[in-house]
């Protein structure tokens, strides 16, 4: 794939390794993981602004779905036509034993929340708490996506 710049030179883009895309899931794993290791209730803010992050640098690359389809292929979970990449992520990072299908669909619903609405400038855990925590943005991108439809 060639795509040109500004100059009108040709760029190159480079193919994301498999490599690059565990060391994405490691990282987030061990967000996961020191999460888990603390007592803080909100510390859970640290592994979805990870996740955030994460999905929104493969999105702005236009390649969210494929690399949320490859990462759910790399740790062995049955292939979805198009998954949603943050419930894909949250999957194959988190503990499944942990966190359940309900607890990962809102989790996932707060981000695309936070996808369409959060500025640049504020953190994940300032937004979602100032619209009335995780459970709130969850609601509120529930309601939107009921208007759109």
């Amino acid at each position: 794939m060639r795509i040109s710049n500004i100059l009108g030179r040709e760029l190159i883009t480079i193919p994301f390794s498999t490599e690059a895309l565990q060391a994405n899931l490691r990282r987030l794993q061990n967000e996961w993981d020191t999460v888990q290791a603390s007592r803080d209730r909100n510390s859970i803010y640290q592994y979805l602004a990870a996740v955030f992050e994460t999905v929104m640098a493969w999105a702005k690359e236009g390649r969210a779905v494929n690399r949320a389809h490859r990462a759910l292929h790399l740790r062995g979970f049955p292939l979805l036509r198009e998954p949603e990449p943050f419930a894909a992520v949250i999957l194959c990072t988190s503990d499944p034993e942990k966190v359940d299908d309900r607890t990962r669909s809102k989790w996932s619903r707060v981000l695309r929340y936070a996808a369409e609405f959060k500025d640049l400038d504020e953190s994940l855990r300032d937004f979602v708490k100032s619209r009335g925590g995780i459970n709130e943005c969850a609601a509120r991108f529930s309601r939107r996506l009921g208007r759109l439809s």
